[in-house]
């Protein structure tokens, strides 16, 4: 096909050709649906699935308290002085002040 052609018009279609070529190629790296936008959406996509896999563990740490805090008594109890201070009846909170370091 080429060698019906001039000299000239050889050149045009090669040039035309890899002026095609390059475009496509620059489209398929630089595009919007592009290898850059692939590895792009490839990063988030991990970024987002360990995301989603440390909320999974606190989700099951927090159904684990919440076990705990319905069925242990003891537990309860525990969680209860620690927070919020209760005490039993009866019962006489002692707080003392920290010690400040000395500075030498």
């Amino acid at each position: 096909m080429l060698a019906n052609l001039s000299e000239t018009d050889r050149k045009k279609v090669l040039l035309y050709s890899a002026l095609i070529v390059a475009v496509v190629g620059a489209w398929s790296v630089f595009g919007p649906y592009g290898v850059l936008k692939y590895y792009e959406v490839s990063r988030e996509l991990n970024q987002v699935l360990a995301q989603n896999e440390q909320l999974r563990e606190s989700n099951t740490a927090l159904k684990q308290e919440v076990n705990k805090l319905k069925k242990d008594p003891v537990y309860l109890e525990e969680v209860a002085r620690r927070q919020f201070g209760l005490i039993k009846k009866n019962e006489v909170l002692y707080e003392f002040p920290e010690k400040k370091k000395r500075h030498e």
